[in-house]
């Protein structure tokens, strides 16, 4: 008798987080429809726990001239929410042995300041003092078509700090990182990802299509819109911060892709789990609340942890979160420049986390 009712007491328990779940995913709902409406919100959204997925939506206009709607299959030029590709390959190629994380970058990239005492490691977890988006203001990305082109203006370029005394993120990190697996690999970091993930997973949304030679045919990319007294203003083409879709950045990506990528991450099929554990474990000391794992970052929450990557420019941000305790996922991509998406962020584990 005692073991029918336990199992009852369990029951009624499942079922009443069943039942919350509904309530939160529906005002989380709500909530987007209602800041749409007010043309505070553009952009696309998913949700998913351990049973699926809880809502994928868009909301708004990939294109509000041409009345195109966001789905969750538009793609947004995701910034560095896409350095989760970049660490994955190189945990990827550890894996296979192609390559150490205490390998210095001078074993695959001459020249580079203090390339001789660099590691992957800390090119990984940004403890390398490499830069590069501070100085390259009047940098000419004309000719750039792969990681490896930069090279020769990142070896003209000053160590913030000194390798492992500090953690500061930095895009240097990264583009030298594709230039490693350029180096390995033998092929561009956008065929390498593409090969290694793109095609593998069915990744249909994503790709590394550069802003500038988009048309008004490619309807499937959201515009980004910057806002103003005036109202809203489409972006022109600048070398934002993701500049070229690179191993730094700027690739173009949908919600429901990334949920793809997230899930085989997750579960140990692009890495196997001793590597996954690396990948994703905080090897910093906290950095603006953060610790970096191998551009996968940890932050801790009031109650919960999340893992993975933001994504920030002038006119898309993307949020890219898994949360290990709760088996939730949380994705948002927005085109509207001026929507906080780390506030949303919050408001929205609120209420999937309420205790």
């Amino acid at each position: 008798m005692k073991k029918i009712a336990f199992s009852i007491i369990i029951l009624f328990i499942a079922c009443l987080q069943v039942s919350a779940q509904p309530k939160s995913i529906a005002q989380i709902d709500s909530i987007l429809t209602d800041m749409t409406s007010r043309d505070l919100f553009s952009g696309s959204v998913l949700i998913a726990d351990s049973t699926g997925v809880l809502l994928s939506k868009g909301y708004g206009y990939s294109d509000r001239e041409n009345k195109v709607k966001n789905t969750p299959d538009t793609r947004f030029d995701v910034s560095t929410a896409s350095n989760i590709f970049t660490g994955t390959a190189i945990t990827s190629l550890a894996q296979q042995g192609k390559l150490k994380f205490t390998d210095t970058i001078g074993q695959y990239i001459k020249g580079l300041p203090g390339g001789n005492n660099i590691t992957i490691h800390q090119l990984l977890t940004h403890t390398s003092g490499l830069d590069f988006f501070n100085n390259a203001k009047d940098f000419d990305y004309s000719k750039v078509k792969n990681c490896t082109d930069i090279m020769p203006f990142m070896r003209t370029l000053p160590l913030l700090f000194n390798a492992g005394d500090s953690c500061q993120y930095s895009s240097g990190n990264l583009i030298v990182l594709g230039a490693v697996i350029e180096k390995i690999a033998g092929m561009s970091y956008q065929d390498y990802i593409t090969k290694l993930f793109i095609r593998p997973l069915g990744l249909q949304n994503t790709g590394f299509t550069p802003y500038y030679t988009l048309n008004e045919s490619q309807r499937q990319y959201a515009i980004g819109y910057t806002r103003s007294d005036s109202g809203y203003k489409r972006k022109a083409y600048d070398y934002d911060n993701g500049f070229i879709p690179l191993s730094a950045g700027g690739d173009w990506t949908s919600v429901a892709d990334l949920y793809k990528f997230d899930k085989a991450v997750f579960a140990g099929k692009l890495v196997n789990r001793n590597y996954l554990a690396q990948m994703i474990a905080k090897h910093t000391h906290p950095w603006d609340c953060c610790y970096f794992g191998y551009d996968w970052i940890t932050t801790i929450k009031d109650g919960y942890s999340s893992i993975g990557h933001l994504g920030r420019s002038s006119a898309w941000h993307t949020v890219n979160e898994y949360y290990p305790q709760q088996q939730y996922t949380l994705i948002i991509m927005t085109n509207f420049g001026s929507v906080d998406v780390e506030e949303l962020t919050k408001q929205f584990e609120e209420l999937l986390f309420a205790k």
